[in-house]
């Protein structure tokens, strides 16, 4: 008897919508990575309550696990903001070389260059200026760049570390960052003997710019010795953001 009015009410609670407590269960997705780095993506979105991160460097692939209460989907908005295709920024290098004799400037500057040369021969004992090159580099958001080149000098150019990225100012405007900016110079010691060795002279630091902004990086010594005249390499770069 006592059996059977068990098994009874175990049907009615059954019937009526009673269900035994069960722990909510957690979501998995994995979300492949197109255009940008899934490491890099997942370091942005890491932190949030709720949701466990993971990155495939293999697959270039997100694992996002969230709990009940946390919405897939705010995960794949944010993902799907952040994997857009990387744009392209265009630096114009201009290679001058700076000496405290002489006076002016000489052929190949273009105006707006010639303004920030003028500055610069405000502010310092160089007075004649020369062009010694002017190449112009492309890099990916994203992107190292490493190349080499000739002028009277050899030359190497450089764009580390992270690379070169772009981002949104509060004022709605666009810079441009470059986590490692190089430019190097082999300077050789006994210009015009078969023996000359070189030395390296150069500038390496980051680099932050206005879209369309010309800036002057710095100034590289040439001179080999205190007797020697003042002279150094300018260098002067313009980045903007082409694609």
């Amino acid at each position: 008897m006592k059996k059977g009015i068990l098994v009874a009410v175990i049907a009615s609670l059954l019937a009526s919508g009673f269900a035994w407590s069960q722990e909510p269960k957690q979501t998995t997705k994995v979300y492949q990575i197109k255009w940008r780095n899934a490491v890099e993506i997942t370091g942005v979105l890491a932190g949030f309550v709720g949701a466990r991160l993971s990155a495939s460097n293999a697959f270039n692939t997100i694992t996002v696990t969230t709990d009940p209460d946390v919405d897939q989907a705010v995960f794949q908005n944010l993902i799907q903001k952040y994997d857009v295709p990387p744009r392209t920024v265009e630096f114009q290098y201009y290679l001058i070389k700076a000496s405290a004799p002489g006076q002016g400037l000489k052929d190949g500057l273009p105006d707006k260059i010639k303004k920030v040369v003028n500055e610069v021969a405000a502010l310092t004992r160089f007075k004649s200026f020369e062009l010694l090159d002017s190449p112009v580099v492309r890099a990916s958001e994203g992107k190292e760049i490493d190349l080499s080149g000739k002028g009277i000098y050899f030359y190497s150019l450089s764009l580390g570390g992270r690379g070169v990225s772009i981002v949104t100012t509060d004022d709605k405007k666009q810079q441009i960052l470059v986590d490692r900016f190089g430019v190097h110079f082999s300077i050789p010691t006994h210009p015009g003997f078969a023996d000359s060795k070189f030395r390296d002279v150069g500038v390496t630091t980051s680099l932050r710019l206005a879209d369309g902004e010309t800036v002057v990086v710095g100034a590289s010594q040439i001179q080999d010795h205190t007797k020697e005249p003042a002279a150094a390499i300018i260098t002067v770069v313009t980045g903007k953001i082409v694609g």
